[in-house]
């Protein structure tokens, strides 16, 4: 399997832009997570940006992507800035993705990551050596990560999923999910109990158990109840997408969930509006300049 292609289905599996039908064709086609670590100087301002995030501001999502990717007042996360990327994108805050990349330093070691998915699959093989060369000057337990993806698919699993068990216990939460999500062979085989084991720690892993429980059971069952707890645990880290915001809505219309308060249904409503019909966002203002850098 192509790292680049890997990328991509975390990135599906995060930004619920797929539809049912490629969610089914590639499944799922993708702390410490610590958004709200409480012991960090800057925990009050995430705790503020992450609220405005979950009404649907744009700007807040942008915030939360430079946090993530410099490490600021949050442990630094690749997969978390690209979470928070794409969500400032639906909500109006950059055309695309690329507009927010392009301007990552280029010294910055996601810059780097960002550059080296860029790259199609024929580059990748055509340029092994010097990828590889080039990954091992950059110390970060998430290029660890897709270093061992890289020598998955040159053809030394065995070396690959040993790196990629270093790059997890090292910190990369991008490492732990391949971890949950592939065999070992490299291919795509999601194990739910892992999912769950790691959800706590890494919250974009409630999106994933969310999307898998929509899949019906071996009587054709879906457990909608649990589908909507991944989906209120993933809202609670502005992780929820509009399409998810929207299942968790009509569902609350079925059946009425018990924890969604009448505020939290307002923010929802809000949240799955277009920017320009958006209510006003009453949270705190934040300057991400005013949060100090995460030392761990």
């Amino acid at each position: 399997m192509a790292m680049k292609k890997c990328i991509i289905l975390f990135m599906v599996a995060i930004l619920a832009s797929c539809s049912d039908t490629q969610l089914a064709e590639s499944i799922a086609d993708v702390k410490e997570s610590e958004l709200v670590k409480e012991n960090a100087t800057g925990s009050a301002e995430i705790k503020a940006l992450v609220e405005r995030a979950r009404w649907g501001d744009g700007q807040a999502y942008l915030q939360l992507a430079d946090c993530y990717r410099d490490g600021i007042g949050v442990k630094k996360n690749f997969l978390g800035m690209l979470a928070m990327v794409e969500q400032a994108r639906v909500h109006g805050a950059i055309h695309d993705e690329m507009e927010y990349v392009t301007k990552i330093p280029e010294d910055n070691d996601i810059k780097r990551c960002c550059d080296l998915m860029d790259k199609s699959c024929s580059q990748l093989i055509e340029e092994k050596d010097s990828v590889m060369v080039q990954l091992a000057t950059i110390d970060s337990p998430d290029v660890l990560a897709m270093y061992g993806v890289l020598c998955v698919e040159s053809g030394d699993s065995i070396r690959g999923f040993e790196i990629i068990r270093d790059a997890s216990e090292r910190g990369s939460d991008f490492a732990a999910l391949l971890n949950a999500l592939l065999d070992w062979k490299g291919n795509i085989q999601p194990d739910k109990m892992k999912l769950e084991q790691l959800a706590e720690r890494i919250p974009l892993a409630y999106k994933l158990l969310g999307k898998l429980s929509l899949k019906p059971d071996e009587n054709g069952i879906v457990d909608e109840r649990k589908v909507a707890y991944y989906y209120m645990k993933a809202d609670e880290h502005a992780l929820l997408s509009q399409r998810e915001a929207k299942w968790l809505l009509a569902y609350h219309k079925d059946v009425s969930i018990p924890e969604l308060t009448d505020s939290d249904v307002k923010r929802l409503k809000s949240f799955i509006c277009t920017p320009g019909e958006r209510v006003e966002i009453v949270a705190d203002t934040v300057s991400v300049d005013s949060i100090e850098l995460d030392n761990q």
